[in-house]
């Protein structure tokens, strides 16, 4: 969902050359909802400000229809609040408009394969926006932990994790539920921008 004709456009070529089944276009968030909820995509490429609301929360709107949906939140605002926000809402994955098309072809490759994405810009504004004078806060995750988070957001699924790190797919899937408790959390893309926020993973 783009409100913008060609870029839109562009995104949907971008897509279909490296393999993408683009199903439905749409250029407000009634009508990108109305697509999804007659084409069951597996993943939606929302733009978090639409003319008639937000993309955040019809990404909300969306996961409770169907919690299944893959949902990569764009935006060409630099906020790290907004970038929160976006992750909170459920989003398994966020890019930026000014990163490259590669980074949203990953981004989507990874949210197709049930992963999540969180472009490194937008890590970068997160970690940047910590306030000074704070002082050290302590970490509440293990090494570990820190270590398949910090993969999870390079767009890395659970396999390649367990085969990076050595360990089983269990393990991996237990230190990731472990880091959400942990961060009050629910969904990994979220658990990956409260570390940030904390001081947990490094960029």
């Amino acid at each position: 969902m783009e409100d913008h004709p060609t870029v839109r456009e562009g995104l949907c070529l971008v897509l279909e050359r490296e393999g993408f089944a683009v199903v439905g276009r749409a250029g407000t968030a009634e009508a990108g909802h109305a697509a999804i909820v007659a084409t069951g995509p597996d993943v939606a490429l929302v733009d978090v400000d639409l003319p008639d609301g937000s993309g955040v929360e019809l990404t909300r709107r969306l996961l409770r229809r169907d919690a299944r949906l893959g949902v990569l939140l764009y935006t060409g605002v630099e906020d790290p609040a907004i970038l929160e926000d976006a992750l909170a809402s459920g989003a398994r994955g966020f890019t930026l408009k000014t990163s490259e098309p590669a980074t949203v072809l990953n981004a989507a490759r990874a949210v197709a394969a049930g992963g999540s994405f969180v472009d490194p810009a937008a890590r970068s504004l997160i970690a940047a926006a910590q306030p000074d004078g704070m002082g050290p806060r302590v970490r509440i995750l293990t090494v570990r932990e820190r270590e398949v988070l910090e993969r999870l957001a390079d767009g890395l699924s659970v396999e390649e994790i367990a085969a990076d790190l050595v360990l089983s797919t269990e393990t991996i899937r237990t230190h990731v539920r472990n880091a959400m408790g942990k961060l009050q959390t629910r969904t990994r893309a979220h658990a990956i921008v409260v570390a940030l926020r904390r001081g947990e993973l490094a960029l």
